[in-house]
């Protein structure tokens, strides 16, 4: 064998492992991005997936496991559902798995869901299978804010028991629950303000505030259906003529303490007068007092009233000044004694 061949076939060797190697490197690479499970999943379930598809849902940074085993279930299932159709729920947040078990579970209980509007629900609610549970069996609300007074001016306080429904066709447009809780609330209260005797609402309240209520008009616009409603209970809330009379004692008690101190402030002024007048009169007769002595000394100086007459004058005082002390100290050492008959005894 010449060298030139030798060559060759060195080349060609190394050409061929070349090739080996990076086929062998490639498939390496390609089984490392292939979910090998998921794939050899579907193709037992007899739901072929191209590997090259499971590589782009993994690259996506979906579950590939749940999208495979969701279009496993909805092929399982008979539905209608392909592939991009479970990738775009779950790119959006929601659960395929689930709202393919919410179709079953409808389709199951003779309800239509398609999977355009169980998508909705489910990224609307993110719990589709309890809202498609609450379509088939219903579930009991309270209204407790019904409170609205009578014609009599009596506060009823009302609580309805509400069982309702779910429409599934209606819960992407409807209104919430809040608002149904409302317009039953303003139902039962338009009723009470009609009524004009609150004794009648005791005796029959389901009729008094239940009679004239229209479902069809409270659940148009509602996502709910209501299957029953019926007053839970009722209570007695203010009573505005006793108010009323409470208010008018008050200000007529404010009023007598007003007109009662106005009174005591009139007596303590008299009072203070007739003080001031007493004074007034002491004084008087104080100045009176102090005339005398000038008048007596103006007498005797005039030769009118002599120093023997002043003698006799202040003797007759000293007289009558004994006697009074006399008779106080009789009538203190005789209890129940009468000072008029033994001052005239002793005259």
């Amino acid at each position: 064998m010449t060298y030139s061949s030798l060559l060759n076939f060195g080349t060609a060797s190394i050409v061929l492992v070349s090739v080996f190697g990076a086929i062998l490197l490639a498939a390496i690479i390609y089984l490392c991005l292939v979910p090998l499970k998921s794939y050899f999943t579907a193709l037992f379930s007899g739901m072929y997936i191209p590997s090259f598809r499971l590589i782009s849902i993994k690259n996506r940074k979906l579950n590939v496991a749940e999208v495979v085993n969701a279009y496993i279930m909805a092929k399982k299932s008979g539905l209608n559902i392909s592939l991009h159709d479970i990738e775009n729920l779950m790119l959006s947040g929601g659960s395929a798995i689930e709202t393919i078990k919410a179709i079953n579970l409808a389709n199951s209980s003779n309800f239509k869901l398609d999977y355009q509007l169980a998508s909705g629900i489910e990224l609307a609610s993110h719990n589709i299978l309890q809202v498609v549970q609450d379509s088939i069996n219903s579930q009991v609300i309270i209204v407790d804010d019904a409170n609205a007074f009578t014609q009599d001016e009596i506060e009823i306080k009302a609580k309805a028991r509400v069982s309702i429904k779910v429409k599934l066709d209606k819960y992407l447009t409807g209104l919430g629950l809040d608002d149904l809780k409302g317009t039953i609330s303003a139902w039962i209260m338009e009723n009470i303000a009609k009524t004009k005797n609150y004794k009648d609402i005791l005796k029959e309240p389901n009729k008094c505030l239940l009679s004239n209520l229209d479902l069809r008009v409270v659940t148009q616009k509602s996502i709910y259906n209501v299957v029953d409603i019926n007053i839970a209970s009722l209570e007695i809330g203010r009573d505005l003529n006793q108010e009323r009379e409470i208010k008018s004692a008050e200000k007529e008690k404010v009023f007598a303490q007003i007109e009662a101190e106005r009174r005591k402030n009139a007596e303590e002024i008299r009072e203070l007068k007739m003080r001031t007048k007493t004074e007034e009169m002491k004084s008087a007769v104080l100045e009176a007092e102090a005339d005398v002595p000038r008048a007596i000394s103006q007498a005797i100086k005039e030769g009118r009233f002599s120093v023997m007459d002043y003698y006799k004058l202040m003797n007759l005082q000293a007289d009558t000044a004994m006697r009074r002390a006399i008779i106080n100290d009789n009538n203190s050492n005789r209890p129940g004694g009468d000072d008029s008959d033994d001052e005239g005894d002793f005259f």
